[in-house]
């Protein structure tokens, strides 16, 4: 059952015990000029390491600032030949389309409304985004369909919509 509000699932157990999402918590952060192709560079950190990412910007949606938890999972879209692509899926009702995985060739015109890290910057984009995720799976303890870890989103792309609001204005809309 997910929480009623994003920040909800943060509060510390009555049982002190640490959950998986607690250890696991990234945060990432956008730059605040968009690149000439309207592309948007970030960074999406975890512990000591940082990966340089890209979101297709260009009017399609972000990710609002706020802490969300995230979930081990397959994209519902498959690519050519059937590939499953392993995600890092926002796990709130309204946002559920909203995803953390590699962007196919590198190309941020391949993402809708998701976050793709890279290994390294290009002047418009990011580099190695497949080894990138394998970094991030293999920084998580391996990828484990289900597994939940969390991220907390320092800035938005444009506004200053917060997530709680975000997530209520998308579920009215009828989104999933």
């Amino acid at each position: 059952m997910m929480p009623a509000e994003p920040f909800s699932f943060l509060s510390q157990p009555t049982d002190q015990k640490c959950g998986f999402e607690r250890i696991h918590f990234f945060t990432f952060r956008r730059s605040v000029t968009p690149n000439s192709d309207g592309t948007i560079f970030g960074e999406l950190t975890l512990g000591n390491k940082t990966w340089p990412t890209i979101e297709r910007g260009n009017g399609y949606t972000f990710v609002r600032k706020g802490t969300y938890r995230l979930v081990v999972d397959y994209k519902n879209t498959d690519r050519k030949g059937g590939v499953k692509v392993k995600c890092l899926r926002f796990n709130h009702e309204g946002i559920r389309t909203h995803l953390v995985h590699d962007a196919l060739n590198d190309n941020a015109f391949t993402l809708a409304g998701c976050i793709a890290p890279g290994m390294s910057k290009t002047e418009n984009g990011i580099k190695d985004s497949i080894k990138a995720m394998n970094e991030i799976w293999d920084a998580v303890g391996g990828w484990e369909d289900g597994k939940v870890c969390s991220i907390f989103v320092e800035n938005n792309v444009i506004g200053d919509e917060t997530a709680a609001n975000w997530i209520a204005r998308r579920k009215r809309a009828g989104k999933y």
